[in-house]
């Protein structure tokens, strides 16, 4: 056999790609016909890798919005406790709203894990060992798995919110006193809401045991109005109903009155006097507005009715000891 068959075969070529030998025998270069190899190896397997992590991506991303918007449909079916007639139009838009927030978050993650797991085949397939890196995320992960209890708390949390509806962007909040105010962003892991004196207030959503919503699908608006123990009861009541039909007559204020006047008439007797209460169903967090301008009217109907508003500087002195 000639020699040059037998120096034909390079040694380097024994565990690179097909190419390798072909065009170390066209060119006899070592470097092109280790490139080849390269080429039709690991360059192959890669692109396969990246292939491979775009389709699951496509997929996790198709199934991500189907499951979003069922859990949306069911979280509202099984979670609903409104009345459909007291139920506004614009639920059906925050509903949407939800389902694209919390698809978003979850094909973010899913992306981020597929890459991931992408970026370790790649690794693998260059030939690093992941053995190390392996052993020292452990080490890595066992620290920082100590700290982030309260952030994997608050991401569970603020998950759970967006998925039940407990409250959504411009809703008006009592998360424990003293914080209480309008939401302006909900993120997984916090909540940040503006108070009446225009304080920012952050919130993580894994500290928020209990939290009251005061504008969600329908508000309700509370008057009460204390009058003198000698006042006429009967007729107090009878005007607090006159100026609630005569302001839900109004349009400027039929939009927001959803709901009839109710007198619900003595609420509470005490030493200032008798408190006369009378509700009103509005639309959302619409139940501040229609307070004010309530109580605006029923002064101005009292005082020309003559029907005395009690007053805590009228009520006699104790005796002196």
């Amino acid at each position: 056999m000639p020699l040059s068959a037998v120096t034909a075969t390079p040694s380097f070529c024994a565990d690179a790609g097909a190419l390798c030998e072909p065009v170390w025998d066209a060119t006899g270069n070592e470097v092109l016909a280790r490139a080849a190899g390269w080429l039709t190896d690991e360059a192959l397997r890669i692109l396969g890798i990246v292939v491979v992590a775009l389709v699951a991506m496509w997929v996790l991303k198709v199934l991500i919005g189907r499951l979003g918007r069922s859990m949306i449909k069911g979280a509202e079916k099984v979670g609903s406790y409104v009345p459909e007639r007291l139920v506004p139009g614009e639920r059906s838009g925050r509903s949407e709203a939800r389902a694209v927030t919390l698809t978003h978050i979850a094909t973010s993650v899913s992306i981020a894990v597929v890459v991931l797991v992408a970026t370790t085949a790649i690794l693998s397939a260059l030939g690093v060992s992941l053995a190390a890196l392996i052993a020292s995320a452990g080490v890595v992960g066992v620290a920082l798995g100590f700290g982030a209890q309260n952030l994997v708390r608050d991401v569970l949390a603020g998950w759970f919110i967006l998925v039940e509806d407990r409250y959504g962007v411009g809703d008006i909040i009592d998360a424990g006193p003293p914080v209480t105010g309008t939401v302006e962003r909900i993120t997984l892991r916090s909540t940040r809401l503006r108070d009446i004196n225009g304080t920012v207030w952050h919130i993580a959503n894994g500290e928020m045991v209990r939290v009251g919503n005061k504008s969600q699908s329908w508000s309700r608006a509370v008057v009460d109005v204390v009058v003198t123990p000698d006042a006429d009861v009967d007729r107090a009541c009878a005007l607090l109903g006159e100026v609630g039909e005569e302001l839900r007559g109004e349009p400027e204020w039929a939009a927001r009155i959803t709901g009839a006047p109710d007198v619900l008439g003595v609420h509470l007797i005490d030493a200032t006097g008798v408190t006369l209460r009378v509700v009103c169903d509005t639309e959302p967090a619409g139940q501040f507005q229609v307070e004010r301008e309530y109580r605006k009217r029923v002064l101005a109907a009292f005082e020309v009715a003559g029907v005395p508003l009690a007053s805590v500087a009228a009520l006699p002195l104790p005796p002196a000891p």
